[in-house]
């Protein structure tokens, strides 16, 4: 543990360590200076890949949510049987039905209402979830390339607008791409990314989101992202709108 403790510093800077590691690796901190400062430009670093790829929530989100509510059924009332009432009784118990036949259907309206909220509710705790699932993964493959020994964070501009951050580390062979306010294409057009080395060009995969981690292969010393036919094609068929060493 004593040295395994040093490569905690990427996933403390990302605050991915279980209680336990997380008190114990402070508790290093105020020991090891050279495990101080390598966290505080992780944390740099960290906020700097944030703000890369930071986004308001899709504004499609209000009007898809409100279409769903129109959608959901509501409850029909429920009409009780009157029970048998005694002659004596029947001049009261009409004049104190009518109001509770209201307040039944006031109180079946508030039930339709609560069930339709819930259901709206149901799908954006969903989409909270998925999203909070695709950050915690993205968190931790983050840390475990920040943590790599020869991990190599660069920002870059892409051609027509926007820029990505790419960190990567041949140690552990992946590069994490992620791209902030990339032009936006046309429905038949898609982005999709390269690795090269020497002699080859092979495709990276088609960007179907704003990040992604490639995989690396032994020699791969450059990433390039072009704008290609939609499905993608076999080699670049466009001028990159990015190309870099990695």
């Amino acid at each position: 543990m004593i040295d395994e403790i040093h490569t905690l510093s990427g996933a403390y800077a990302l605050n991915a360590l279980p209680l336990g590691e997380r008190e114990a690796f402070e508790g290093h901190l105020t020991r090891c200076e050279s495990c101080d400062i390598e966290v505080r430009g992780l944390c740099e670093t960290a906020a700097r890949l944030a703000l890369a790829v930071a986004e308001p929530p899709p504004a499609a989100m209000k009007s898809r949510v409100l279409a769903q509510i129109s959608q959901v059924r509501q409850e029909p009332p429920v009409v009780p049987h009157p029970p048998m009432e005694e002659p004596v009784r029947a001049t009261v118990r009409d004049n104190v039905r009518p109001f509770s036949r209201r307040r039944q259907r006031f109180t079946v309206g508030i039930a339709a209402v609560a069930t339709a909220a819930a259901a709206v509710l149901g799908v954006v705790a969903v989409e909270a979830r998925q999203a909070r699932d695709t950050a915690e993964l993205q968190g931790r493959t983050l840390a475990g390339l920040l943590a790599a020994p020869d991990a190599v964070v660069k920002k870059v501009p892409v051609t027509g607008g926007g820029t990505a951050v790419l960190v990567s580390s041949h140690a552990s062979g992946r590069v994490l791409f992620a791209s902030s306010n990339l032009p936006p294409i046309a429905p038949t057009r898609t982005y999709q990314m390269w690795l090269m080395d020497s002699g080859e060009i092979r495709s990276a995969g088609l960007l179907s989101g704003e990040t992604a981690v490639v995989a690396l292969a032994r020699g791969d010393d450059r990433f390039g992202l072009t704008v290609e036919p939609a499905g993608g094609s076999d080699q670049p068929t466009t001028t990159p709108v990015l190309l870099t060493r990695i």
